[in-house]
């Protein structure tokens, strides 16, 4: 018979891995497949019926969705006979890919462009004229004139006079808008002339064929535009309706952060390890071969990462820096503010005294200083302290045995002093604030609960991270600068009582238990928590939605629905 010391070593080592901490063994030799970038791609151009029954060239165009928010240049080309331009256009415009998604799993989206035409251009393009379109789409993430990502293509033919099969329209640019301002666009125009209705927000409306967005003075951040086109039909108390209605979406970004500067680093958390940089989550069955290595962190399996499998390696960032996946809190803050000069330089595993001076990454923070970023985003301070937190049968092996209100907390804050936790955060901190101008958010760590951590009560291990983020915020406090912000993230619900660590206010039980509220955790802990609580426990998200934290990893990392939460929390750019 398995010992429980020996199930719990087990459970150890593989919660190690998922922590992004160093543990020696082989690594598995399968990794998850990489898929290739996309490409721009030209489709072929369509005729579409514009107001007062004039024609439109549309040009729909598949872009890699890395360019996503990002202003694309497409030219556009009336053919006359022989091949020769009649009349040529240069379109600029700033790409929309479609509904937000989180985590972004496309490759790519389509985007329509339009290219409106006189009676006499009109009548040219009805007669079959030939329609040369061609479209490029470039990925200069700090505008040094250096390309992380470059693709175009062309094409030349007679756009069909009709359209079959899904009806074709063009869609409107990615827009925006300063606070309390106004923006008009053309209503969209398609392969046959529909109606338009704005579905949302509310401070839009359509009006003579124009959409007309007028931005709420408070509002800042992203906001999806939706609207409902169609052929007008009569209903009985006279509101406007539409047989077939077609719906299309668009973004405004109200008070964008134009030319605001972002630069990330930081540990797993700030990464977005248990997600690949397409955007798909790690299973529990690969999670062994993402674990770093005993010498080299490489950051696999994190969002902001080539690598799919851990190995003696250098870190292969994604081209992007992660911002079009929209799965980290540093990217979901930085797409909700329309921040595209973004880097997201994170590494799994790390710990703070590796990006202070003389650690294995200072360069990179050399490098994050050298680029004048107005923003620093950061979560550090975990490792190496989690694998004696949850696990430690040495340092932290008195913390099992000890009771919360009586020598826990004292264990626990030696453990900090073992490691300098606080003396190393200070460090990095003064470095980063003596060698840039930049705003500092600091990100609290979240409240998980794993499935695996046997050995402690969930109200100890809601204890340490809040003894941690205390660590966090007294460091901060400590070099008393005001570049230095830190950020708590919302409490992530277990859904028993944890008191006192959070207080017990809400019950969804027949015998009016309190626990913290509706549980936010992963799915196998939720499991667990049932079985453990089952008069009290309270399931959740309320509402119905997703874990804000993975099950690949049994419940330890945020998903992108639990960064999204975090991200909510940080202040807007000024």
């Amino acid at each position: 018979m398995i010992s429980v010391m020996t199930m719990r070593s087990a459970l150890a080592t593989l919660l190690l891995a998922i922590l992004g901490l160093t543990v020696a063994g082989p690594v598995a030799a399968s990794p998850a497949p990489v898929k290739p970038l996309a490409e721009v791609k030209v489709g072929r151009a369509a005729v579409g019926v514009a107001p007062q029954g004039l024609a439109a060239i549309l040009a729909p165009v598949r872009y890699p969705i890395q360019l996503a928010g990002r202003i694309a240049e497409t030219r556009v080309a009336l053919l006359g006979p022989g091949g020769k331009p009649v009349r040529s256009w240069v379109l600029h415009e700033r790409l929309h890919s479609g509904r937000v998604r989180s985590p972004e799993r496309r490759r790519g989206f389509t985007f329509v462009h339009r290219v409106g035409l006189d009676a006499k251009l009109s009548r040219l393009l009805r007669g079959g004229a030939r329609v040369r379109v061609a479209a490029g789409g470039q990925l200069d993430l700090d505008g040094d004139g250096q390309s992380e990502l470059r693709s175009s293509d062309q094409t030349s033919a007679a756009p069909p006079l009709r359209q079959s099969g899904k009806v074709v329209c063009s869609s409107i640019p990615h827009l925006r808008v300063r606070p309390g301002k106004r923006v008009s666009v053309p209503l969209p125009v398609c392969g046959a002339k529909l109606g338009w209705r704005v579905v949302s927000p509310r401070y839009a409306r359509v009006t003579h064929g124009r959409l007309i967005i007028r931005a709420p003075k408070r509002l800042r951040g992203r906001d999806e535009i939706q609207l409902l086109g169609g052929q007008r039909k009569a209903v009985p108390d006279g509101r406007l309706a539409f047989d077939s209605p077609v719906p299309l979406y668009s973004q405004v970004t109200i008070g964008a952060a134009s030319g605001v500067v972002v630069r990330a680093l930081g540990d797993s958390v700030t990464a977005g390890f248990g997600y690949y940089d397409d955007g798909s989550s790690m299973t529990l069955g690969q999670l062994l071969e993402c674990r770093p290595s005993a010498k080299e962190f490489d950051d696999a399996c994190s969002s902001n990462s080539l690598n799919r499998a851990s190995a003696e390696q250098k870190v292969a960032y994604a081209t992007d820096y992660s911002l079009a996946n929209n799965i980290s809190w540093a990217a979901q803050w930085a797409n909700e503010y329309g921040v595209t000069n973004y880097k997201n330089f994170a590494i799994s595993g790390s710990e703070p005294k590796d990006w202070a001076p003389g650690g294995e990454f200072h360069k990179t923070t050399e490098q994050i200083a050298a680029e004048d970023p107005d923003y620093i985003l950061m979560t550090m301070g975990a490792n190496p302290l989690l694998s004696e937190m949850l696990f430690g049968a040495g340092n932290m092996g008195c913390a099992i045995y000890a009771d919360v209100f009586g020598g826990y907390q004292r264990c626990v804050e030696e453990a900090f002093a073992e490691v300098g936790l606080q003396e190393h955060l200070k460090t990095l901190y003064a470095d980063l604030v003596a060698n840039t101008d930049a705003t500092i958010f600091l990100m609290q760590y979240h409240l998980s609960i794993p499935s695996t951590a046997l050995a402690y009560s969930a109200t100890q291990i809601a204890a340490m991270g809040t003894l941690l983020n205390r660590e966090v915020a007294a460091a901060a406090a400590a070099v008393g600068s005001k570049q230095l912000q830190v950020v708590a993230p919302p409490h992530f619900s277990v859904g028993i009582d944890i008191s006192p660590v959070f207080p017990s206010r809400y019950s969804c039980s027949l015998l009016d238990y309190k626990v913290d509220g509706p549980s936010v955790q992963s799915d196998p802990t939720q499991d667990e928590l049932e079985v453990l609580h089952p008069l009290s426990f309270c399931e959740g998200p309320a509402g119905g939605g997703l874990p804000w934290v993975i099950s690949g990893d049994t419940g330890i990392h945020p998903s992108a629905a639990g960064y999204a939460q975090m991200a909510s929390q940080v202040p807007p750019p000024s």
